[in-house]
């Protein structure tokens, strides 16, 4: 009964905003509507081009969906940072030998957790690759 609390609070939290931007964006679609009528019947040769909706069911998904990613993320400003599973590979510039207590202990391949690599005498760089 609690997460359903949450998500309906969550939902009302997220529907004015959520309806100001269905709003907007119908504003936007009639004002192009609006020129692209006023040009074809000014019978313009630039009147050619396709006229793309902006209000449309799949668009109005992916802001409900945006909006909900924003509502359920993990990270907030000026809490504690959310320790992740990772898998630890091999790195070509650090060794067994290198000092570091962590990358003595663990094995390539293993999981462990992202704040198992912070140290207090420097910043923690997390570089995820460009695989994707």
């Amino acid at each position: 009964m609690g997460i359903l609390s949450i998500d309906l609070l969550i939902t009302l939290q997220i529907l004015p905003v959520f309806f100001s931007n269905c709003l907007f964006l119908a504003l936007y679609d009639s004002v192009i509507l609006l020129k692209h009528v006023v040009l074809l019947l000014s019978r313009s040769k630039s009147t050619r081009g396709e006229w793309r909706r902006m209000l449309t069911s799949e668009g109005l998904r992916c802001v409900w969906k945006s909006f909900l990613l924003d509502a359920y993320k993990q990270v907030k400003l000026g809490e504690d940072a959310p320790n992740s599973s990772v898998v630890r590979v091999s790195s070509p510039e650090g060794g067994p030998n290198s000092g570091n207590s962590v990358r003595e202990k663990t094995v390539d391949g293993v999981q462990c957790h992202l704040l198992d690599f912070a140290s207090a005498e420097r910043p923690l760089v997390v570089n995820f690759g460009s695989a994707t």
